[in-house]
């Protein structure tokens, strides 16, 4: 869906094919799903007995599972809007789509993120990841042509990627 706003690329121009549209805003969501998790660990919490402080952390692959596991649903509920979008979307629904189902629902992500108890080693590297998929998408929030460059959610996923969280904005 993206692709219908990127310039055509050409063989002479790049080795690999770009990025469809749905796959960017897909890649989108599961970064935006990445930096919640990370973001809610280690958080201050207004109550002692908040279940943050009371919950055992996570191990990483128990971390990893569930945090893919977020994106992954998020994904597919992207994947439903972003067809109803059409082929050739104006500015205009490029913006009510931002507005209206891309960044709730990747907000709905970062939220089901940082509610995970992140591995205690590495809270700290969550919390950063978090915090990048946050601004990323506070930066597509405040620019919607950002989703058809496929630049939305890079940061994010340089570091998502990495640590395993692989569904989150998989295509950036």
């Amino acid at each position: 869906m993206l692709d219908r706003f990127r310039p055509k690329r050409t063989i002479a121009s790049t080795d690999t094919p770009p990025p469809s549209t749905q796959s960017g805003i897909a890649a989108l969501a599961v970064t935006l799903a990445l930096g919640l998790v990370v973001g809610g660990c280690g958080g201050a919490s207004k109550s002692p007995t908040s279940k943050s402080a009371t919950t055992a952390a996570l191990s990483k692959p128990q971390f990893l599972a569930q945090g893919n596991a977020i994106c992954a649903r998020g994904n597919q509920s992207l994947g439903a809007a972003n067809k109803a979008l059409g082929n050739q979307p104006s500015k205009a629904q490029i913006a009510r789509f931002v507005s209206s189902a891309f960044a709730p629902d990747i907000q709905s992500q970062i939220d089901g993120l940082r509610a995970l108890r992140a591995p205690s080693s590495d809270r700290v590297a969550v919390t950063n990841m978090l915090d990048t998929a946050q601004a990323d998408l506070d930066k597509v929030k405040s620019d919607p042509a950002l989703l058809a460059t496929g630049a939305g959610f890079t940061e994010f996923a340089h570091l998502a990627h990495p640590y395993g969280l692989t569904a989150c904005a998989p295509n950036s």
